[in-house]
């Protein structure tokens, strides 16, 4: 993999991971030189497969920028004892953090008593770039939904993680723009999407497959218990990241679906052990004129 750690660009490893059965396993992350939210779950959720496969699991990094953002994002403190890998993190805990309140290190999750607090470090967030009440109120509470879609159905020895981060001159959608750019990313390790949806009756038929279960999953109203007022959590945030430019992209087993508001884009990717759901919620600033992207580019996830 190149330039970019997203979720999409770990899919040789999720491919390759499905055929380890014991023994060492090393995961190359030399060439990556910028990692976004999407990119450190589902680092994540790859990390906590091939533990649970491997006599020991090896990560490699080079640079210092890349081992740095990994550590200003917790991730040695939640794997550093359990990968070996060739960085020095002793050197880098050294550094003295700011909080530059843009982001929400990575966080593992495993009861609803946990939410609270990541909403509330979101709404903070989403404070510091502008975002007013209504909005946030509006987003806080859907992605509060979907964590606790994550802690109910993502039963698994991990539980779920989630990252967030806001970024500048970047904007998702089908031109770029100049503006701002939050993104959310939340990865269980539960049954996924298409398990949990054939537990209704209504909508056992319907989904064959994972891409249908992740089609249905966006429409409102839509869950596995059936019960009113469920499954609204992800059909509002897809509204209300499109209004914005921005998109939803689920994952769940073989299915991507990403949901752009005027169209919905879906493929078949090598099996995810979960659920996936990357948010980009995205504000236009100033002239709406092509933008240079300074920070990162787009990719798939």
């Amino acid at each position: 993999m190149r330039g970019m750690l997203t979720l999409g660009s770990l899919d040789p490893a999720f491919k390759g991971a499905e055929k380890v059965d014991g023994g060492s396993v090393v995961l190359d992350l030399r060439s990556v030189e910028f990692v976004e939210p999407a990119g450190l779950c589902g680092l994540a959720a790859l990390l906590e497969l091939l533990i649970s496969r491997s006599r020991l699991v090896g990560v490699r990094l080079s640079g210092h920028n890349v081992p740095a953002y990994l550590e200003r994002m917790d991730f040695f403190r939640l794997f550093g004892h359990r990968i070996e890998t060739n960085v020095d993190v002793a050197a880098l805990e050294e550094r003295r953090r700011g909080n530059p309140g843009t982001l929400q290190e990575l966080i593992n999750f495993h009861s609803e008593e946990e939410i609270p607090g990541i909403i509330n470090r979101i709404s903070e967030i989403l404070t510091n770039k502008g975002y007013r009440l209504r909005e946030r109120a509006g987003i806080c509470a859907t992605l509060s939904e979907i964590c606790a879609n994550a802690v109910e159905h993502g039963n698994s020895s991990f539980g779920a993680y989630a990252a967030v981060q806001a970024y500048q001159h970047i904007v998702s959608g089908g031109r770029e723009r100049r503006g701002e750019e939050v993104l959310v990313a939340i990865a269980d390790g539960g049954v996924g999407v298409r398990e949990t949806l054939s537990r209704n009756p209504k909508y056992a038929g319907l989904v064959e497959t994972d891409n249908d279960a992740l089609r249905h999953a966006l429409q409102m109203g839509v869950s596995g218990t059936g019960e009113i007022g469920r499954g609204g959590g992800l059909a509002v945030v897809g509204q209300i990241s499109a209004r914005a430019g921005g998109s939803l992209s689920l994952r769940s087993g073989s299915g991507r679906v990403t949901y752009y508001g005027d169209r919905t884009n879906s493929r078949n990717v090598p099996s995810f052990p979960g659920t996936f759901v990357r948010v980009s919620l995205p504000r236009i600033t100033g002239n709406d004129q092509p933008a240079t992207r300074t920070t990162k580019s787009k990719a798939e996830n």
